[in-house]
């Protein structure tokens, strides 16, 4: 018996007159703790009076009968309902009963909590503490872990790589709340740079420009450089001057930001060296003046892809230019002075080597004949000059020059057979005394004649 119905009984029996009928009321509700939108179900049980009876409920507004034993209340808030039990003979009983109303919980509080994080770091998420709440449901982004605190107010969250929100419902009998929700964004530790662009082979002592793309996420870039190279500019950014000395070894990069330094990348580089320098001229110191088919060489040089030359003024190089050997003819007028040698690569020039030369003049013209066959006629010549060649040779160039070593006809042709002629046109040559020298790789012939 609830304690009002109690109260009315007590009330009643102290009233009771001697030989009045004994009429008690005492009233249910089942269950008497409801949600809002269900009922419960009112009853009532009585002891004495003369029936039949009749029966008032109030307030009657939740009530599916309030003149009915036993109607069903669908209270919105809690509610005290009282019922009056009249006789026949107008006698009355009295009892009442609450009915409790539980409602869905509200939102809860703001989520706590920081609202930028780092991949990987374990945080601390918490709402109020919520009075009547039976569950607290959490849910995290992909990739994040709840370590502790599942249906409690507080957890402990471990992130993964991907932002999102954090979100939380309390709930009880009746229901869950809508959400409080927490945006979230987390900054995850840069990946490896790509591939590092810039020069693998560079000389020593060069300077090399060296870049990868922009990393997402990052804000600094670390550049590391072997031995005696240093960077000039750029660190911290994703492109570099590099400044090398004379040790080769890995350029490498990685990306930073507030939550740490991704996997770095890295690029070999090669350092190549300038030529080594040059050993010993081979050839004659002592030359004459208006000869030719001298040689001239240095041993191969490790590191060297072609070779230099330089000769005294009246002296030129009539086949090998580039390479180690050449051969050279020294004009009428050629000054004595240093032949000069050095190694040549994408570095530079390597140290030369110096040959000092001497000439003189030698008695006579010195001619160079081949075994084929070459010769001149008319001679002297007035109008056209015939050269005669016979041989296995595909190709020549020929060179008329003066006394005094100043080229005056010069062309290149292409022999036709075992025998050919070329002509020279006189009336373009000035008149006096002329050198004719004919050569290519394997032959250098050289004669003089008179232009009339």
């Amino acid at each position: 018996m609830k304690y009002s119905a109690l109260l009315f009984f007590l009330l009643a029996m102290s009233v009771q007159l001697p030989g009045q009928t004994r009429f008690i009321a005492e009233v249910y509700a089942v269950p008497d703790t409801i949600c809002q939108g269900q009922y419960s179900q009112l009853s009532v049980t009585i002891d004495g009076g003369q029936g039949p009876f009749t029966y008032f409920w109030s307030p009657a507004a939740s009530l599916s009968n309030p003149l009915s034993p036993n109607p069903q209340a669908t209270p919105l808030v809690n509610t005290i309902y009282h019922l009056v039990v009249t006789d026949q003979l107008s006698d009355t009983a009295k009892d009442s009963v609450l009915v409790y109303v539980e409602t869905v919980p509200p939102p809860p509080s703001a989520v706590y909590g920081p609202a930028e994080a780092c991949s990987g770091s374990s945080c601390n998420y918490s709402i109020n503490e919520f009075i009547g709440a039976t569950s607290y449901s959490w849910t995290v982004p992909s990739g994040a872990v709840i370590q502790s605190g599942q249906n409690t107010p507080s957890i402990q969250l471990k992130w993964g790589n991907i932002s999102g929100t954090v979100s939380v419902i309390i709930g009880n009998n009746c229901g869950t709340s809508i959400p409080s929700v927490l945006m979230v964004y987390v900054t995850p530790i840069p990946s490896a740079p790509p591939a590092i662009d810039g020069p693998s082979h560079i000389c020593q002592s060069d300077t090399g420009n060296y870049s990868v793309d922009t990393v997402s996420h990052a804000f600094h870039y670390s550049w590391i450089v072997p031995g005696d190279a240093y960077i000039l500019s750029g660190n911290g950014t994703p492109a570099v001057v590099v400044k090398w000395g004379i040790s080769a070894g890995n350029i490498s990069v990685s990306a930073e930001n507030s939550c740490g330094t991704g996997p770095p990348v890295s690029k070999m580089v090669s350092l190549d060296s300038l030529p080594s320098s040059a050993g010993s001229i081979i050839g004659h110191d002592t030359v004459c003046l208006g000869h030719g088919n001298y040689i001239y060489s240095l041993t191969p040089l490790p590191d060297a892809t072609s070779y230099g030359w330089t000769l005294p003024q009246g002296s030129v190089i009539t086949s090998g230019q580039h390479t180690n050997r050449i051969t050279v003819e020294f004009g009428i007028h050629a000054f004595p002075g240093p032949i000069t040698a050095f190694g040549i690569n994408s570095c530079g020039n390597g140290q030369a080597s110096i040959k000092q030369i001497i000439t003189k003049t030698c008695i006579g013209y010195e001619e160079y004949k081949n075994d084929q066959g070459i010769s001149i006629s008319p001679n002297p010549v007035s109008e056209k000059l015939f050269i005669h060649i016979s041989g296995n040779e595909t190709h020549y160039e020929l060179v008329v020059f003066t006394l005094l070593g100043e080229t005056v006809y010069h062309s290149s042709f292409v022999c036709q057979g075992r025998s050919n002629i070329h002509t020279i046109d006189a009336h373009g040559l000035p008149r006096g005394i002329m050198y004719l020298r004919l050569f290519n790789e394997n032959v250098s012939f050289t004669t003089k004649f008179i232009v009339h």
